[in-house]
Formats: C-alpha cells, sequence, structure tokens
C-alpha cells in the first residue's frame, strides 16, 4: 500500500512539475543579429508551450528601431498558442539595428510566468548601394555671434513620427543639443536649441523609457558626471528631463533591458573614475543608479549585443588606459559577469558590436585612437574573443568614433571610422567573411568626429551624416545606388579604377570595357558642385587609361563620375599639398 502511495505522490508531482514549467522560447525570427531582414519583416517568436493570450500584450512584447522608435504592430497567437506573431503596421527604416524585449511576464496557459525575459537583435535590410558616397550638402551649425561649438556626434532617430530620420547633434563645448528635423527630402533646414548648462555632452542614444510610444534621449557627459534623459512628445520637442549623476567622464552609453523587466535601462562607461554606471528603469522612466566595477583600466566605450544566444544581452567595454577589449555577460536579472578580454594596438574611443563574419555570432569592432588603427574581433558565441586583427591605412589618422552599416546592400555589415586628424571618414568593405578592406575615403572639413549611418532621404539605400567638431559642420554624403558590373558580351564586365589615389598630375581613370563605347568623364567639388567635363568619342575594346588633367586644382576632396556606354562609376578624388 504505501509503494502505491509513494508512486502515486511521484506522478502526481511529475506532473504538477510539468505544469508549473516556466514557457520558454525555442525559436524566433529573424534570428539574433541577422543583417538582412526585411524592413517590413513579420516578427514570430515559438515557445514550448502555450501562452496566456492574456498574457500577450504590447506591455509584454516590445520592438523598437534604433531610428524608427517603438514598433506599431499587431500582436496575435497561432491557433496552437505556442508563437507570438507582430505584424509590422509601419516599416523599419533601411538598414536599422532593431531590439526585440519579451518580458519576464509572459505566462503559460497554467498562470506560470517566463521568470526572465528574452531579447535580441537584427538590423532591417538596405537597398543595393554604393560605398563611394557624394558630398551633397554641409550643414553649418554655428548661431551669429557663436565661434566653436565642438559638435561631436548625433542620434538619427524619427522624433516626429514622419517617418523620415531627424538628428540630434551634441555640442561639447557650447554644452547644448541642437535638434533638426528632416524635410522629407533628406535635408535639414533649421534647428532648435536645447541648452545642457556646462556638462560636455557627448554620447546620446534614443529608447522609450516612459513606455509612452515616443523616442526619448539619454545624454551622457564626456568631461562631467551626469546623464540627463530627455522625454520626447513625439513633435520633435523634449519638454521634460531629469538628471541622475554617474562616475566621472561618462563618455560611454548603451541602452538594454538588463533584468527583463521590460523596461529600457542605461549602461554608462566612464572613463575618469574608471568604473561603470548602471541606471535601472522603475518602468515610468525614473531610474535606480548603481555603480560597477570590471578588471578594465579607463572604461570609455561601450556597445550591446547577445554574445552568447540565451537571450539575454551583453556588454562589450573598450578600455582607454588598459587597451582593451573585454565581454560582460548578462544573466537576465541585472547582473553581469566578466568572460573574456583581448588586447588591442591603440587606446579604444568607441566600439560597436554585431555579427560581422555571418557565423551568427557577436563581434567586436574598435577605433583605436592613438594607434591609428581599426581592430576587430570575433565572438565564439560562448563568450570567448579571438585575438583582434588590425587594419591601418595612412587616412585613419585618430579615429575615435566607428559605426556598422550594410552600405552596399551586399547583406554583410561594413565599416566606418571618423579620423580625428585625417581628418576623414573611412569606409571598409566587408568581404562577407569579416575581412575589411579600405573602400573609401569621404574628406572632412576639420576635424571628423563621428559617422552616422542611416537611410536619411528613405530610399532604401544608408547615407552617411559626418560630423566634424572643428567646423561645426555636418556633411550629408548621399548614396546614389548601386551601378551593378553587366556582363557585355564580351565576357567580362566593364570595370573603372583609378590607378593612384591621392593623385595631382598622374590622376589617371583606368578603364576596361566589354566593347567599345564613348565615355563620359566629370569631376565636382567636395560640396558637388561642377567642375569639367571630359568627353572621349570612343573608347576601344578591352582596358585603356583617360588622363584626368586635374593638377590645376587644389588640394582637396574632389568626385569624379564616368560614364562608359551602359556602364557608371563614381569615386572619390583625393589632390595632395
Amino acid at each position: 500500500m504505501a509503494h502505491r502511495l509513494f508512486l502515486s505522490y511521484l506522478f502526481f508531482s511529475l506532473w504538477m512539475t510539468g505544469i508549473a514549467q516556466a514557457p520558454q522560447v525555442v525559436t524566433h525570427f529573424p534570428e539574433n543579429l541577422a543583417t538582412n531582414a526585411d524592413p517590413w519583416t513579420e516578427i514570430s517568436i515559438t515557445f514550448n508551450q502555450s501562452l496566456a493570450p492574456q498574457s500577450i500584450h504590447s506591455g509584454t512584447v516590445k520592438v523598437f528601431g534604433r531610428w524608427s522608435g517603438p514598433l506599431t504592430a499587431t500582436i496575435e497567437l497561432s491557433t496552437d498558442e505556442k508563437s507570438i506573431i507582430l505584424t509590422p503596421q509601419t516599416p523599419f527604416i533601411a538598414g536599422e539595428w532593431v531590439s526585440v524585449t519579451l518580458t519576464k511576464d509572459i505566462q503559460s496557459t497554467g498562470g506560470t510566468p517566463m521568470g526572465r525575459g528574452y531579447s535580441w537583435n537584427f538590423w532591417a535590410a538596405t537597398a543595393p548601394g554604393s560605398l563611394q558616397q557624394v558630398p551633397v550638402d554641409t550643414i553649418y551649425l554655428r548661431l551669429p555671434g557663436e565661434v566653436y561649438l565642438q559638435t561631436y556626434g548625433a542620434y538619427a532617430g524619427d522624433l516626429n513620427n514622419d517617418g523620415y530620420s531627424d538628428l540630434t547633434v551634441v555640442n561639447e563645448a557650447s554644452d547644448d543639443l541642437r535638434i533638426l528635423l528632416n524635410d522629407g527630402a533628406g535635408s535639414y533646414s533649421d534647428f532648435t536649441v536645447i541648452p545642457m548648462g556646462n556638462l560636455t555632452p557627448s554620447p546620446n542614444e534614443g529608447a522609450d523609457f516612459n513606455g509612452d510610444g515616443e523616442i526619448d534621449l539619454a545624454v551622457s557627459t564626456a568631461h562631467a558626471d551626469e546623464v540627463r534623459v530627455f522625454f520626447g512628445d513625439g513633435q520633435g520637442h523634449f519638454p521634460e528631463v531629469d538628471v541622475y549623476n554617474t562616475g566621472a567622464g561618462a563618455r560611454g552609453l548603451a541602452v538594454l533591458d538588463c533584468n527583463s523587466d521590460g523596461f529600457d535601462d542605461i549602461f554608462i562607461t566612464n572613463r575618469i573614475s574608471d568604473n561603470i554606471t548602471l541606471l535601472t528603469n522603475y518602468g515610468d522612466g525614473t531610474f535606480l543608479v548603481q555603480g560597477l566595477n570590471t578588471d578594465g583600466d579607463g572604461e570609455t566605450a561601450c556597445a550591446v549585443a547577445d554574445a552568447n544566444n540565451d537571450g539575454f544581452p551583453d556588454v562589450f567595454i573598450g578600455s582607454y588606459n588598459s587597451k582593451e577589449l573585454s565581454l560582460l555577460l548578462g544573466d537576465g536579472q541585472g547582473g553581469f559577469t566578466l568572460s573574456d578580454v583581448v588586447s588591442v594596438i591603440g587606446r579604444p574611443w568607441m566600439i560597436a558590436a554585431a555579427d560581422l563574419n555571418g557565423d551568427g555570432f557577436a563581434d567586436v569592432a574598435s577605433a583605436n585612437s592613438d594607434g591609428n588603427r581599426l581592430a576587430v574581433s570575433f565572438g565564439d558565441g560562448n563568450g570567448q574573443l579571438s585575438p583582434p586583427v588590425h587594419y591601418t591605412n595612412s587616412y585613419s589618422l585618430f579615429p575615435l568614433a566607428i559605426d556598422l552599416g550594410d552600405l552596399d546592400g551586399d547583406g554583410d555589415l561594413d565599416i566606418v571610422t571618423s579620423n580625428y586628424s585625417g581628418p576623414n571618414y573611412t569606409v571598409f568593405e566587408n568581404d562577407g567573411f569579416g575581412s575589411f578592406s579600405l573602400a573609401a575615403v569621404l574628406l572632412a572639413p576639420d576635424k571628423a568626429s563621428c559617422a552616422i549611418l542611416h537611410d536619411r532621404d528613405n530610399d532604401g539605400d544608408l547615407d552617411i551624416t559626418g560630423s566634424d567638431e572643428g567646423a561645426d559642420v555636418l556633411v550629408l554624403f548621399e548614396n546614389q545606388g548601386a551601378v551593378p558590373a553587366r556582363e557585355l558580351d564580351g565576357g567580362y564586365a566593364t570595370s573603372f579604377r583609378l590607378l593612384a589615389n591621392p593623385c595631382r598630375e598622374d590622376c589617371i581613370l583606368w578603364v576596361e570595357l566589354a566593347k567599345p563605347a564613348s565615355a563620359t568623364v566629370e569631376v565636382f567639388s567636395a560640396q558637388g558642385q561642377f567642375l569639367n567635363r571630359l568627353q572621349v568619342e570612343t573608347l576601344g575594346y578591352g582596358g585603356q587609361q583617360i588622363p584626368l588633367n586635374i593638377g590645376q586644382l587644389p588640394a582637396g576632396l574632389y568626385w569624379c563620375r564616368a560614364i562608359a556606354g551602359e556602364a557608371q562609376w563614381s569615386g572619390p578624388i583625393l589632390i595632395p599639398e
């Protein structure tokens, strides 16, 4: 009799355990760190058991596009109630980083909550484009009587919900933000000023901190000890602001949900005080502030990605003094554990995280200032980092900013570094396997500070907006779309390339044709002003040289556009002193 009772109790216990099992994510689409999701992509998440319909809503399933903001979408359960399906009502902005967050309050049909949430990121796809972009406008940010702003970087979120990428520009010397609303054609005619007050604003990022469906801003202070949270009204204004103390030299800022409650938290790296500040959101846009320490020295930069595919956000750190990249693994409850550290050549000033080699695992890239190098370290999916691969060239002098995006629309992420002493923005092309080569050099007027990669004109490809902290301007570079090589009847593709760049008297364009054609070659200034045109009536089959004869032009950046038959090409020309 006792034996029967024991078996009955064991069976009942196992049955109850099965009912009480917390629901777990089995699979989702798009995958973590995917780089080519359609801007209208349907997002789906499948669990190991049926879910309680009342626990599935916009408060427990959240999607945020870095530039487009909170996603407006219908949320449905599949017929077996195991899959959540989100259908966007508006598209993502091409090329943007998207965050999906499931909170710990999602429940099974038996009423058991997840306990820990789940989150991941992916990139919206871009149309085919060009790595060699053309400057089309320069926006001057100084008001009458102003001398020096020190324009550092910008956030390109849609602040007024018109579907276009606006700009929030931070200015360290004038201690303010300048808000530039997109005119609907990819340009910005005016700006408003939000004073900060002697705090050297620098890093800034967007999120919906108070859950009202609008983009808010977090702005930290590169030489001070504060982070300010600006609450947006959806019309391009920020009527409310809260202030929190951090460590000294708050240079790095990243947004993540570190404790799975569905509310965006803020991660700050403090170079001067050599520590971390974590601001945990109470759920209403106010924050609990706590300090953390790592083994790094001079923590300066940070970037978020799920490095071990466990559904919890992890944080990469760039340490300025110790010249290191490190990885902190998150536990989904607000805690972090140091997983790995690698040394780099030069001091990391800014870093970015993504899957750079197509293996599904998060990697990290670093702009190393005094080392004049780009460093790339690959993650193995278990929290370990490879020895960094370093890239250097004569144009990458004092790189202090870095950004990622699929500029050419081939499904992998390219890299742009901003080089303070170049001064230029250097474009590195990804071969799809995480190996990078110099693709273009875009000149800055004085001191290149940051490059922002965003689809400024909503044509589907990524444009580059460069900030310059010496001239206090924004330089708008336009992605004019891909000009694919055409297979003609000669058996190989028409191609163009400069035989030397920089060049002066020896500027020669090499043209290789699959069949005879006439050619037109035009030269423009960095601002897009037409300078001269060369017409070549007949070019023969095969390769030949076209001298550009531009040695009389002053030193600087110029653009060349060539048309031969059905093929076109454009690219920069650097004329040295």
